[in-house]
Parts: structure tokens; sequence; C-alpha cells
């Protein structure tokens, strides 16, 4: 079973108390199945209620994994963290 976690960048990235998500990290970070990324785009694209202020702060902390509907790798391919653009 994955650990629970929030991350919390800033003070500022309150609005994660708001998400859909909230409390579900595990099945969105960049280790999840591609069965869980697809639930988690569809969790975020039909019940989320921040999915500009997520969108922004997954650009903003090149985060990877699935935020606002989106599955963001910052140009890695899937299981190769050496594939990474530098």
């Amino acid at each position: 079973m994955r650990p629970m976690l929030t991350v919390i960048v800033d003070p500022s990235d309150r609005w994660m108390d708001r998400a859909a998500c909230r409390g579900q990290a595990g099945a969105y970070d960049e280790t999840a199945t591609r069965f869980e990324q697809r639930k988690a785009r569809e969790l975020c694209l039909t019940s989320c209620p921040v999915l500009n202020e997520c969108y922004d702060w997954a650009r903003r902390t090149k985060y990877t994994g699935t935020a606002a509907g989106i599955t963001f790798l910052d140009g890695r391919r899937r299981g190769h963290p050496e594939s990474a653009a530098s």
C-alpha cells in the first residue's frame, strides 16, 4: 500500500485542501500505474474545483505525476529517470 501524503510547497498552496484528490497522493505520483493515472485524470476533470491552481502548481514545482487532469513527466519516459531532459 502506498503512503498517503500531501505535498505543500508553501502556505499559498492551501488550495490543495479543496482538491478532489486530497489524501490520495499515491495514486497521482510518477509511480502510479496507467489505470491509476486514468482514474486520477477522470477525478480531476469531473469533480475538482481547483484545476487552474493545480496546473499552475504542477508547472511551477516541476511535478512529475498526474495533476489537473494531465500527466506531467517533465521530459522523462515512464520508468526511465536517466532519460530526463537536461
